[in-house]
């Protein structure tokens, strides 16, 4: 299916590409990792393990400059954000909270 059938179907592009920070549940060796289901979506792990598991964690990222790393291009003009939280294919579970989200430019 192309980009433009999927824009038929549903009205509207489908992601080009995909940023993920994440806190993984084990340690990487790489600081952006390709996910394992599509070469478009990266994840670059902000935590790792259980260290600070139950701890309010304050993290600042710089997405365009995570972005050119990541897939080797200036990111999109328009982008979308998303919270997820995701663990069934660990068999584990888990719960975050959100406090505030600041996206600026410099």
């Amino acid at each position: 299916v192309t980009y433009g059938a999927l824009k038929l179907i549903y009205d509207e592009y489908p992601p080009h590409s995909s940023l993920n920070y994440i806190w993984a549940n084990k340690t990487h060796k790489k600081n952006i990792i390709v996910s394992p289901y599509t070469n478009k979506a990266m994840m670059i792990p902000l935590q790792e393990g259980n260290v600070n598991a139950g701890k309010w964690m304050s993290q600042e990222v710089n997405i365009i400059e995570d972005y050119r790393k990541a897939f080797g291009k200036t990111p999109p003009s328009v982008a979308k954000i998303a919270i997820m939280n995701d663990s069934d294919n660990t068999g584990e579970a888990s719960v975050s909270y959100v406090d505030y989200i600041q996206v600026y430019s410099k």
